[in-house]
């Protein structure tokens, strides 16, 4: 690598830890908070079997709008061409990731997943606490903790200017850094 370029690589063995871990205790607080502000729970097959469709359904649909928001994110925010964006499932890892072949702006790049972050992980959170239901709120859990790599990635991010470009790797579970602006974008 160049001088002018630096990699942010996360430990992919760690983050996965630190998820479970982080969606056990989230899934532990928002149950016992959903109990505090809505005290009757009663329990029948019919109603755990429904909650467990709801929580397949619910977790499924947050992911993808999650990744459809990047997309439009890079699209439109970004302005890099449509043909650059790409949306990919890694079975064996679990996990759906949409990128850009091109480089982006740290700025924007972080203001993408924080955007698409709060708009799929924080009003399904907020709407499970409003009408009580555990399957969401567990389903909102799971994914606030799947997001727990990109957070550490924009954390490491932020000593970087914003116009700096950065690429993101997903499958790599790196991000290049590109201090000197006078490259141009490409793929």
């Amino acid at each position: 690598m160049s001088h002018n370029v630096e990699v942010i690589r996360i430990d992919e063995k760690k983050v996965m830890k630190q998820t479970i871990i982080l969606t056990s205790l989230l899934s532990i607080l928002f149950v016992g908070l959903n109990y505090f502000l809505h005290p009757e729970l009663s329990f029948s097959i019919l109603r755990f079997l429904l909650g467990v469709a709801i929580y397949i359904i619910v977790s499924l649909l947050l992911v993808i709008a999650n990744e459809l928001l990047n997309i439009i994110g890079y699209r439109y925010r970004c302005k890099v061409a449509r043909e650059s964006i790409s949306l990919s499932i890694h079975l064996e890892k679990g996990l759906i990731y949409s990128k850009t072949t091109e480089k982006i702006k740290n700025g924007h790049y972080q203001s993408i997943f924080l955007t698409s972050f709060a708009i799929t992980g924080i009003i399904p959170l907020a709407f499970g606490f409003a009408i009580g239901n555990y399957a969401i709120l567990l389903a909102s859990a799971s994914f606030i903790a799947g997001g727990l790599a990109n957070f550490i990635g924009i954390n490491k991010l932020q000593k970087f200017p914003d116009d700096c470009l950065v690429q993101d790797i997903p499958e790599e579970f790196s991000v290049y850094v590109y201090l000197n602006n006078s490259e141009k974008q490409a793929s």
